[in-house]
């Protein structure tokens, strides 16, 4: 059956997991390329070797388990154990163990399936940590305004649980009346509408009131709008003007985000999770249809034709549907395989763009920078525009990241903002060059432009061109800031209906605060 032992290889290096069979004494049998990597060595070379010969850094969790399964014959799914604690963190990983013993009435013998995890549960705890450890408070609700979500400081801030907030308006349980009081029906709530920052007065459990500014950003499920997610603050206590501009701009750009980055990180999430339960449900196939083709060369069926012997092997393949599985496990594993990539660089962008400045300025990736900016506001521009990157190499520039991370954010959002109303797909071009001791930057969209008698207020703080409750004319101005706080500048040209350019300049060996 040298087509069996084909189709298993095939099997073994398409499913993104180590696989592997042991027999009743714990010995290696068989096992896939991706087990064999996990091990550090061939496959050929798992043959016969025991459990803390082929994995000694896993032998001590792992051979208990293997026995026990041996002894019960009673399956282990889903089990997780993490190795490589005491080791930097970048070196520790988290584990899945899937052991199944061999069905049938030989000797006993084990599946084992080892699967790497770490990038998963990183991702899942990065998520949980993004909703549940941000200070300001935050809620989504679906279509009908119904409460689907909130996270920790929400809870706290309203004094509600979250199990009895879900399900509720959340219009007539948190915010009932207006800023000045007076009740606003619910048709007329203005976080039902898209808005960047808005003065609002929010009611706790007690009936007691509390200032608010909030953010409101549509949730997206494609091109759909499916609800929304509502990012709030108490500013009730505490509303110093010099620090207000600068935490409502920064809200913004939160409540803008949150959405789009929870659409980023769950949409691959859900298409890992069921392409890894089709895997599972196919290897069960595949286990089944092993089985029959042992049975099919059993020394104890000698009486049996040779005829009905591929009868029943073909009937086992037709119930497998063989061709189905051969043709849908990598499909499913690259998928899986580009689902775990989109969320690792997700992930990465993050942890880059939420980098904290400090009080000194330290050397940084400009280039890398605007890409990190791009990959954590796609959600705000792939719907229209299409961007284009021409970074020229440059040396490392001293200047605050976390800054200018700000600032590249608050003009992608705006040149996405230009976009808007007009039928077809913009186009948003980032460059950098070196000009001399300086980093040249420039932003240039095609979209409607600024009308040049307010070309020279754009600068100005609380100015904006939005709407009412869209923008809060923070953006530009802090980037202003932003700029002279590092000797460089920004500068503008723009053509009404053609589009416009933002320029930024900045000294690479940046300027020494004052």
């Amino acid at each position: 059956m040298t087509d069996v032992s084909a189709l298993l290889e095939t099997i073994e290096a398409a499913v993104p997991a180590g696989v592997a069979f042991l027999d009743g004494e714990l010995r290696f049998v068989r096992g896939g390329a991706g087990f064999a990597a996990v091990a550090g060595r061939s496959a050929a070379d798992l043959a016969g070797l025991t459990v803390p010969e082929a994995l000694p850094a896993l032998s001590d969790r792992l051979e208990p388990v293997l026995r026990e399964v041996t002894r019960t014959r009673t399956p282990v799914v889903g089990m997780r154990f993490e190795t490589g604690e005491s080791a930097a963190p970048d070196h520790a990983r988290i584990w899945r163990v899937d052991c199944r013993p061999l069905p049938g009435d030989g000797p006993a013998g084990l599946c084992l399936v080892l699967t790497d995890v770490t990038a998963h549960t990183f991702a899942t705890a990065f998520r949980t940590a993004f909703m549940q450890d941000m200070p300001e408070g935050l809620y989504t609700v679906d279509a009908e305004g119904g409460i689907t979500s909130l996270n920790r400081a929400a809870s706290e801030m309203l004094g509600w649980s979250q199990e009895e907030l879900l399900g509720r308006p959340a219009h007539a349980t948190v915010h009932l009346p207006g800023s000045d009081g007076t009740p606003v029906p619910d048709a007329d709530c203005p976080l039902r509408r898209p808005a960047a920052s808005i003065d609002e007065v929010f009611v706790r459990k007690d009936r007691s009131t509390f200032q608010v500014v909030c953010s409101v950003a549509p949730l997206r499920v494609g091109s759909d709008t499916a609800g929304r997610v509502v990012t709030f603050r108490d500013v009730t206590e505490t509303r110093r003007a010099d620090l207000a501009a600068h935490h409502d701009q920064k809200l913004e750009s939160l409540g803008r985000l949150s959405a789009g980055l929870a659409h980023e990180i769950n949409t691959p999430i859900q298409f890992v999770g069921d392409n890894t339960r089709f895997l599972a449900d196919a290897y069960e196939d595949m286990w089944q249809l092993l089985m029959v083709y042992r049975e099919c060369m059993a020394v104890e069926l000698g009486e049996v034709s040779w005829d009905e012997r591929t009868a029943r092997a073909r009937e086992a393949e037709a119930k497998a549907d063989l061709e189905y599985l051969v043709a849908e496990i990598p499909a499913a594993v690259k998928q899986t395989l580009e689902g775990v990539e989109r969320v690792a660089s997700l992930v990465r962008a993050m942890k880059s763009f939420s980098y904290k400045d400090t009080a000194e300025q330290s050397y940084a990736d400009i280039n890398e920078a605007i890409r990190t900016t791009l990959t954590v506001a796609r959600n705000e521009v792939k719907y229209v525009a299409d961007v284009e990157l021409d970074l020229d190499e440059l040396p490392e520039v001293l200047c605050h990241r976390g800054d200018l991370n700000q600032v590249f954010l608050n003009l992608l959002v705006n040149a996405a903002d230009a976009m808007e109303g007009r039928p077809d797909r913009g186009r948003i071009t980032i460059s950098s060059r070196l000009d001399g001791p300086d980093v040249v930057i420039r932003f240039t969209d095609d979209g409607s432009g600024i009308p040049e008698h307010i070309r020279q207020s754009i600068f100005d703080p609380f100015f904006t061109t939005k709407g009412v409750g869209k923008g809060t004319g923070q953006g530009l101005a802090l980037a202003r800031a932003v700029l002279d706080r590092h000797g460089g500048s920004i500068d503008v040209q723009s053509v009404p209906g053609e589009g416009t350019t933002f320029t930024l300049r900045l000294p690479a060996d940046g300027r020494q605060d004052s």
